[in-house]
């Protein structure tokens, strides 16, 4: 059998540099080790029986192995303390980067657990299960989880403010060498969430159960087990990149509804300019009915507070090993082609449209769209009671013809908005949303964070909207659409993630020129002229067609406050 890319690799020992292999460190770095009895060589494996792995998705594997006897030092983050591991020649660990395999019920751990913050001792520890803390003792018997120390806390009490660390450090190669050095131990399994956790069972599963960069999964064995290992590596690579299974949806109850089973409320109630807004909570007013509510129950009702609002959950960046979701856009703005200027020197939505479609620009730039009819509304303030229902109409009909279900994202943006739609797939590669996920973005930093001039969602999200949405309309309707839109998805328990820097509005207080290189909708210009001055600064770099993606205007006059 011909000798494989591991087979090549260098024994490491003291003052030993890593020469650079494909798929491993950055170009021009080195990785020195001092001392290692285990080794972690990044190795890309070829498709053949031969080889170490067969990797269909290009899996990274980690090679631990256990060849010299020296002690691996590794120091802690606050200290100049060493841990020493001995390694024995007779094994070695495999580990998989970003993955989590099955495991079995009886698993064990050689560290203890971290502490939960404020109210669990983490002497022992060292650790803090939640993120930002920190581990600090107040005397022998007794160390905190808290963001920061003072040495005389509100309570009077004195405390030391030392910063205790866990005995050894909690990283993915100290949790393989425990299982190195026990005979026993055929699987670990390292999250490096919540302070880092180490899980090690007595026997091994191909079964990839969740992604995510957190996560490094490792097989260890004796040398004759060897050719189980790489079956059991190729059948896991097979699994890769993995679609993550989908996550639950909120259940929980709208105002008049009994929340006795969900113990949790969908209402919030928010300040005229949304600076604050509160969730409703869920009160226990007899043996067979509990309400959600925005202020103390009333002393008729038991008053057993039952919870709060739904979770807000936010979806984190896929991992390496994670199918992300594709960058296709089907995009929309809706026109009310008959509606007037309103205001005299403003330009009509059907003039701003008809100057996007003259250029092939905007919603022309993407890989699918369309002009929806708009309707017109007794009153034109953004924010009326008639601009919900309105839009209620209009997402019908894009339910209704379905050219959004080609597409892996759904953007709806104003007439009056300069958009650039690669910049858009730019923003949605750094995001790296799992693929399938029911997923809106917040779009900008400012009351509720999420400005109909620009609203993105995926596929999904889209899917159990247009589904669900109307159960929503319930009574008087508060806020434009885009409000509405969201305190919607969030109750639906459609998921969001952030990124603050899609949208530039002048209502968000963001006035300025559209030269920042890096937003992906402008709002708003409401001249044609000023559309295309806006959209020559984001491409060109100046407001004249200085390039020739810029647009020919008549005339250019250098930006100003408050332009429109």
């Amino acid at each position: 059998m011909e000798g494989t890319a591991a087979d090549n690799l260098p024994i490491l020992g003291d003052e030993t540099e890593v020469p650079q292999y494909e798929g491993g460190c950055p170009v021009g770095q080195q990785l020195r080790f001092r001392q290692r009895a285990l080794t972690r060589v990044p190795v890309v494996g070829a498709v053949a029986a031969a080889a170490l792995l067969a990797v269909a998705a290009t899996v990274a594997i980690v090679s631990a192995s256990g060849r010299a006897s020296a002690a691996r030092k590794a120091q802690t983050d606050s200290s100049q303390s060493f841990f020493l591991v001995q390694s024995h020649s007779s094994r070695k660990c495999t580990g998989t980067p970003g993955v989590k395999f099955a495991e079995s019920k009886m698993t064990t751990s050689p560290w203890k657990a971290c502490a939960a913050k404020w109210s669990e001792d983490c002497t022992d520890s060292g650790c803090c299960l939640d993120w930002g803390m920190k581990c600090y003792q107040k005397n022998e018997g007794w160390a905190a989880c808290k963001a920061s120390c003072d040495k005389v806390d509100e309570k009077n009490d004195t405390w030391t403010c030392k910063e205790l660390s866990p005995p050894t450090p909690r990283t993915d190669v100290g949790c393989e060498e425990h299982c190195l050095n026990d005979p026993s131990c055929k699987q670990a399994i390292y999250n490096s969430d919540a302070g880092g956790s180490c899980s090690l069972t007595a026997k091994r599963h191909s079964e990839v159960v969740w992604a995510g960069d957190n996560y490094n999964s490792s097989y260890c064995g004796a040398a004759s087990e060897e050719a189980e290992i790489k079956k059991l590596i190729e059948k896991a690579s097979g699994q890769l990149p993995m679609r993550l299974p989908p996550l639950p949806l909120n259940n929980c109850s709208w105002g008049g509804e009994d929340c006795s089973e969900t113990k949790c409320c969908n209402d919030v109630s928010c300040d005229e300019h949304f600076t604050a807004c509160y969730p409703y909570s869920c009160y226990k007013k007899t043996e067979y009915f509990s309400g959600c509510r925005i202020q103390a129950p009333p002393k008729d009702w038991d008053g057993t507070w039952l919870g709060g609002g739904a979770e807000h959950r936010v979806i984190p960046a896929g991992g390496a090993q994670v199918q992300i979701q594709g960058t296709s856009l089907y995009c929309f703005s809706v026109i009310s082609w008959d509606a007037p200027r309103p205001k005299p020197f403003w330009s009509t939505e059907a003039e701003l449209a008809n100057n996007i479609k003259t250029h092939g620009v905007s919603i022309f730039q993407c890989d699918g769209h369309d002009f929806y009819n708009g309707i017109q509304t007794p009153k034109a303030a953004w924010g009326s009671f008639s601009n919900i229902d309105a839009f209620q109409e209009i997402w019908k009909n894009v339910q209704a013809k379905g050219a959004y279900k080609n597409f892996d994202w759904t953007v709806k943006v104003d007439a009056d908005a300069v958009f650039l739609p690669n910049r858009l797939k730019m923003h949605l590669d750094k995001l790296r949303t799992p693929k399938g996920s029911k997923v809106y973005l917040e779009n900008i930093n400012y009351q509720f964070k999420f400005m109909g001039a620009l609203e993105v969602l995926t596929r999904e999200a889209l899917d159990l909207f247009l589904d669900r949405g109307h159960t929503c309309i319930r009574g008087k309707h508060e806020g434009g659409e885009d409000f509405f839109m969201k305190g919607c998805m969030d109750a639906l328990g459609i998921d969001h993630q952030s990124d603050f820097e899609l949208l530039h509005d002048k209502y968000g207080g963001q006035d300025g020129p559209c030269n920042d290189g890096w937003a992906v909708a402008y709002h708003f210009h409401k001249k044609i002229i000023s559309w295309n001055w806006c959209y020559n600064e984001a491409v060109c770099g100046t407001r004249d067609k200085s390039c020739p993606a810029g647009l020919a205007v008549e005339f250019v006059m250098p930006w100003k406050p408050n332009e429109r």
